[in-house]
């Protein structure tokens, strides 16, 4: 790293910094500093929403999958777009129908207050888990850059992301999260046309060389029930993943709450939905482009992350020695930025649920309002931080990443299902009972199976598993204990 470097990396972070700085003086009230006062449009909204769900997951685990792989993690689109759809079709009009605050105040007016004490209680733990994986992803790139050791490296970005998520709240992870996505996306179009201009044959030698190894493979019509990167199995998994984190997570369903009316936030999710595309098929063209760059230019340190299965860090491996100062210098800020947009927007949907779903502190005034929140957001920044140190190593961060969310995130959108449209069927302690006892379930079923030598669940089944269970369990509970309930009275 060179000085024009650092000064790039620097110049970034003084811009991110002032960004939240310039967005504290308008967070003087909760709805302020939790929903940006709801004045928001569509187009800040989509671009935030699509940075979020973009993170240092795809920065990483994409190029490394096309790397590693092919271009199968594309078709997976199709189900979480279609997920993005529905969602922006019948939970959002829901949630502004009450003008709830959180999405879990929705189970709450719905079904009752434990289910949105458990649903929150559920998403704190799931988001907590899949965005330490988040952190994890870009700590393992900055340990590269740096030769930081991986701890150093996520107490430094988990402390970067919590001072301007401190200061603005979520109008300044909005808005950062608009440079960050800019900037993202120039990364990936960067390490591209470097290495177009690189390569003796150009574009052409990439294509040619991606087709050898069968790179711009995309659809997979095999029916493997254990492989998420086949057609149906990988839709099926993105589809019911993808309801769960639109419709169920904080972190995602907070920015669609910050628009003014229902029709701005089903738009901002729709655009955001369909930009996946984009940047899925960039990210995999960047990881494609790198592999045909060192089948050119062979190098041993590349090969031997290959061999020891580690393609995860050949992308960053790549930027650190291959490309030249200062643009090195911009494809580490752009790192950072996919980091931040997703880490900052994690620490303001856990901080928000936890402080309108667990309970809010009594205060005198506006401003003592805003303690808890900002003591919230250092809480779970810690937490983040301590779990991502257990995640650092992993063969693919990317789909580590999805397999943990499957565990819980079931549980939590068979609530929102049952609170939709199982009201007048499931009560509130038949819901919450459902709700937990669908994550027992999934885990069992995916790390031991059903028993008789029979093998576990693949992974990619654990969402669609722990959904269903939901919605049957709180069926079967609420009948048993309104047949209870008609003996007792007889």
């Amino acid at each position: 790293m060179t000085a024009v470097d650092w000064a790039v990396i620097g110049a970034y972070g003084l811009v991110v910094l002032l960004l939240g700085r310039l967005a504290d003086g308008r967070s003087n009230s909760e709805t302020d500093y939790f929903l940006a006062g709801r004045k928001l449009g569509p187009i800040p909204v989509a671009g935030s929403t699509w940075a979020t769900k973009l993170s240092a997951l795809t920065f990483i685990g994409v190029p490394g999958a096309a790397i590693a792989g092919n271009f199968t993690y594309v078709q997976l689109w199709l189900g979480s777009f279609f997920a993005a759809y529905i969602v922006a079709v019948i939970l959002i009009p829901e949630f502004y129908r009450l003008q709830v605050p959180t999405i879990y105040t929705y189970l709450g007016r719905r079904l009752g207050p434990w289910s949105q004490i458990s649903g929150s209680a559920i998403f704190i733990v799931s988001r907590c888990l899949a965005s330490a994986v988040r952190l994890a992803g870009c700590a393992i790139a900055v340990s590269v850059f740096f030769d930081l050791a991986l701890m150093e490296a996520i107490v430094i970005i988990s402390g970067v992301a919590a001072v301007y998520v401190l200061a603005g709240g979520l109008r300044a992870v909005i808005w950062t999260d608009i440079l960050q996505l800019a900037l993202f996306l120039f990364g990936a179009l960067t390490v591209i046309l470097f290495v177009v201009f690189k390569l003796p044959g150009g574009f052409v030698e990439i294509v040619e060389t991606g087709i050898a190894a069968d790179k711009f493979h995309v659809f997979d019509f095999r029916f493997d029930v254990a492989d998420p990167a086949t057609f149906w199995t990988g839709n099926i998994f993105a589809f019911v993943l993808g309801l769960a984190t639109g419709g169920a997570d904080q972190d995602i369903a907070q920015r669609a709450l910050a628009c003014p009316n229902a029709r701005h936030a089903r738009t901002a999710l729709i655009w955001a939905g369909a930009a996946d595309l984009f940047s899925t098929i960039l990210f995999l063209s960047a990881g494609a482009a790198v592999f045909a760059y060192y089948q050119a230019f062979p190098d041993t340190a590349a090969t031997a992350l290959a061999l020891d299965n580690r393609h995860d860090y050949v992308f960053p491996l790549f930027i650190r020695h291959e490309l030249p100062a200062g643009l090195r210098g911009a494809l580490v800020a752009a790192l950072l930025a996919a980091a931040m947009s997703s880490l900052d927007s994690a620490l303001s949907g856990l901080s928000s649920s936890a402080y309108f779903d667990l309970g809010r502190p009594s205060a005198t005034s506006e401003k003592q309002n805003l303690v808890w929140p900002r003591v919230l957001v250092i809480v779970f920044a810690s937490v983040l931080a301590l779990i991502a140190i257990g995640f650092g190593r992993q063969p693919s961060i990317l789909w580590f990443g999805l397999q943990i969310m499957g565990f819980t995130y079931g549980g939590l959108l068979g609530l929102f299902l049952i609170a939709l449209f199982l009201r007048s069927f499931a009560d509130d302690l038949a819901s919450v009972i459902a709700a937990f006892s669908s994550i027992v379930i999934v885990l069992v079923l995916t790390q031991w199976g059903v028993g008789f030598d029979s093998p576990p669940v693949p992974w990619p089944w654990a969402v669609v598993i722990g959904t269903t269970s939901t919605c049957l369990i709180a069926l079967l509970v609420s009948a048993v204990r309104k047949r209870l309930a008609r003996q007792r009275s007889t």
